[in-house]
């Protein structure tokens, strides 16, 4: 997944020996990415990653919910959300994305609107910047700008689909900071979606931001803190299918 708050201090003890800062004009977009993948564990320790859960304290609209967000390759997600003793569950199995909804009225499960749904299948577990190249994607630095006050290396992430994202990197230690999307679909098309990430921690060798924080015009929309993470579950993949499709099969 992807993802978003103020940016707190990083673990810099896991960076040290990899720290590096380099003026602009003496880095590649490739530098910055190799450096990344490294801090960050390695590309071969996430590339062999088989499943992620996460559990999650989050906030929007002036309400706090607790959330577990469960994840495996190359594209399988569910995300179960307790609201006031309701739960809301959105998934995603690879071929339909899908959701339950009591808010709706539906206390059964239902294909998720089309936009969000265009939002969801478009997430992968694997990092877009691991083996970006064969994947069709394409990278530019920008240069510098500015982000909470730290000069951050702007890059643009362009997707074998055509899909642009931006993406900034603190400079001493390489790690994203903040990534900027446009809204593609629906009444707010066109506004930019800054997401902050910070407080990275460590676990089982790979680094993670524990503190996610969306924003619109400078407006935080969603906040998350991650209170606890775990690798390589033996997660039951029936979990993602869509409840109608498995049904159907029988």
């Amino acid at each position: 997944m992807k993802h978003i708050f103020l940016l707190c201090a990083l673990s810099l003890g896991f960076f040290m020996g990899n720290a590096q800062e380099k003026a602009v004009t003496d880095i590649t977009a490739d530098e910055i990415i190799e450096a990344y993948l490294e801090n960050i564990g390695g590309k071969d320790n996430w590339k062999a990653l088989t499943s992620m859960r996460m559990e999650a304290k989050m906030a929007q609209m002036g309400m706090e919910f607790p959330g577990v967000i469960m994840q495996m390759p190359p594209n399988k997600q569910r995300m179960e959300i307790n609201i006031q003793g309701q739960e809301m569950i959105q998934a995603y199995d690879g071929e339909t994305a899908w959701w339950i909804n009591p808010f709706m009225g539906a206390a059964d499960a239902q294909p998720m609107p089309a936009e969000m749904a265009n939002e969801f299948t478009k997430e992968t577990f694997e990092d877009d910047f691991i083996d970006y190249a064969d994947k069709g994607h394409t990278i530019e630095l920008l240069g510098q700008k500015e982000v909470d006050g730290v000069m951050a290396y702007e890059l643009k992430l362009t997707k074998k689909d055509g899909t642009e994202e931006f993406h900034y990197f603190e400079p001493e230690y390489l790690v994203p900071i903040m990534q900027k999307t446009i809204i593609a679909e629906g009444q707010m098309a066109g506004q930019a979606v800054e997401t902050y990430l910070s407080d990275y921690e460590e676990y089982e060798g790979l680094m993670i931001p524990r503190y996610i924080e969306s924003k619109v015009g400078g407006a935080t929309q969603f906040s998350m803190t991650v209170t606890k993470i775990e690798l390589n579950l033996e997660l039951d993949e029936t979990i993602f299918v869509y409840p109608k499709a498995a049904d159907k099969g029988n």
